[in-house]
């Protein structure tokens, strides 16, 4: 079969990335007793925070923070440093933010602290500014309306713009994915700046034949199915392939995941005729909504839930929009170890009362500021695990924007917003702390996709994907300043504050003071 032609080739490429990690990690010489000492001060430092009565950032920039003491720096071998990050807030997630410095070398993370005789070749003054690990989107679709080498180029960069430094990315097709995926891996690892942790969609028999072979060969753990599909584009799956599905995973042994559109299709194509029966070619996106109601997302969600704790299987419910959905999710995730959620920026920072225009129609779609308001408390208490965007770049022309709602495709480009969207709406309107905002989209989505602590956190030996937040900077959105091939951005013309600066990746300043600065790739897929 084609997986077994392919098989050496992806285990050699796999091998030739995990040599290139193995040879960095050795040149920091940096010891695992270091390691597990720099674990412990961050144990010592939440110890702290639980301690105190309350920890919170209602004026960012200008609230508590806690100073990190000059006898628990993590400093090691302060020589040869590349980049010194110096007078930063530097936010941990899920512990806290502290003034303190970060120190990179040969692409990692060296070390943190404060250690004003260290020198570095290049010196960043974050004074007043947030220092947060490089953001992770979960869920991010590339190369839909144009050809992905192209998407791999105009998309990362606009990503890394946003301070998004890696993406989980979701390819589907018919095909077997041995026939694909390999270009895929070297395409990504010759043009994307950012890396890629890849999501293979299973919509068929032979794809759910070979989940076993995507694991071993390809270095997949995580999968995708639609509960409820697009006629002609993606099929929707029944209650029998899910759990043939959810088998397949298991029989891996492998800490694997299955991700899933959540909609019921039965109750949505009974709304969507009703709606086409009364509306018809008169329909507007505001109609869209009632296509969608919310029990279709509530009911998918329960049954799911227990297919995958009959099965022992985790799975991951994306883009997650209803607060009906959500008052599920409270009850069955306490008591079900095998369930994370996901919802979206836009979702976050749109409401149905503030969209007009097709650029708006989205599946889940914009649903109430009732809704929107339980998304950002499960935010806070931790029912919603990741925020992603559910990034679908078009243009307006591709998307058929000025044509029928009917006709109209769903989706927009929301990378380069993401971060800044989700601050202005989360820290600066509601004051949630951000340690908890940025946990939910750097430490959170690395630890569900199996690349914590590489991503996902500023410590030692993690990759140094790092980014600098200015949280009072505000500007209005305008598509044609965004760096996307699209034409549109959902957030036209709105005023969000708490941009990126300037983003590191992989060690290499590739976004400074605003200006994209990287000459070369520095992405690839990352093998789990």
């Amino acid at each position: 079969m084609e997986r077994d032609i392919f098989s050496s080739y992806i285990k050699s490429q796999i091998s030739s990335d995990r040599r290139e990690e193995e040879k960095a990690y050795s040149s920091e010489q940096i010891s695992w007793e270091e390691d597990r000492e720099s674990l412990n001060i961050l144990r010592e430092i939440s110890s702290k925070l639980d301690k105190l009565d309350k920890f919170t950032l209602s004026q960012p920039v200008a609230g508590t923070s806690i100073a990190f003491p000059q006898s628990q720096t993590m400093i090691q071998n302060p020589s040869n440093i590349d980049i010194a990050i110096i007078n930063g807030i530097v936010v941990l997630p899920d512990n806290g933010i502290f003034n303190m410095n970060v120190y990179i070398k040969d692409g990692k993370i060296h070390s943190i602290g404060r250690n004003d005789s260290i020198k570095a070749a290049k010196t960043i003054d974050a004074t007043g500014k947030y220092v947060i690990p490089g953001i992770i989107d979960p869920h991010v679709h590339l190369g839909l309306f144009a050809p992905l080498k192209t998407e791999l180029v105009t998309e990362t960069k606009s990503a890394l713009m946003g301070g998004v430094t890696t993406i989980g990315c979701y390819f589907g097709g018919p095909q077997s994915h041995f026939t694909s995926f390999p270009q895929i891996m070297e395409d990504a690892k010759r043009l994307s700046y950012i890396d890629i942790i890849p999501h293979l969609v299973i919509a068929n028999d032979e794809q759910k034949s070979e989940i076993q072979d995507y694991i071993q060969h390809l270095g997949i753990t995580s999968f995708k199915i639609y509960m409820n599909g697009i006629p002609g584009l993606i099929p929707d799956v029944d209650d029998g392939f899910i759990l043939d599905v959810l088998e397949e995973i298991k029989k891996s042994n492998k800490d694997c995941i299955l991700c899933s559109h959540a909609e019921n299709r039965y109750i949505v194509r009974r709304a969507s005729a009703r709606i086409r029966a009364e509306k018809g070619e008169n329909a507007t996106v505001l109609d869209f909504t009632d296509t969608h109601p919310d029990m279709a997302e509530e009911e998918a969600v329960m049954r799911l839930s227990y297919l995958a704790e009959k099965s022992r299987v985790p799975v991951y419910f994306v883009h997650m929009s209803s607060k009906a959905a959500i008052e599920r999710l409270r009850n069955i995730k306490p008591k079900n170890k095998y369930v994370h959620v996901e919802t979206t920026s836009p979702y976050l920072s749109i409401t149905k009362q503030g969209i007009k225009g097709n650029e708006f129609k989205m599946e889940p779609p914009f649903r109430d500021v009732e809704d929107m308001e339980e998304l950002w408390k499960a935010v806070e208490d931790g029912i919603v695990d990741t925020i992603g965007t559910d990034n679908v770049t078009q243009t307006r022309k591709e998307k058929n924007n000025d044509g029928p709602m009917w006709e109209a495709i769903a989706g927009y480009p929301a990378l380069e917003t993401h971060l800044t969207s989700v601050l202005t709406e989360g820290v600066v309107k509601r004051g949630i702390p951000i340690e908890k905002i940025i946990s939910h989209m750097t430490k959170k989505p690395a630890e569900i996709f199996g690349v914590y602590p590489k991503k996902g956190t500023i410590l030692p030996r993690s990759d140094a994907d790092v980014v600098i937040v200015d949280i009072n900077t505000a500007k209005e959105v305008r598509a044609h300043q965004l760096n996307s091939r699209s034409d549109f951005s959902i957030f036209e013309g709105r005023r969000l504050q708490g941009w990126p600066v300037t983003t590191i990746k992989n060690g290499e300043i590739v976004v400074e003071n605003g200006v994209f600065v990287a000459n070369h790739s520095t992405g690839k897929c990352l093998s789990r």
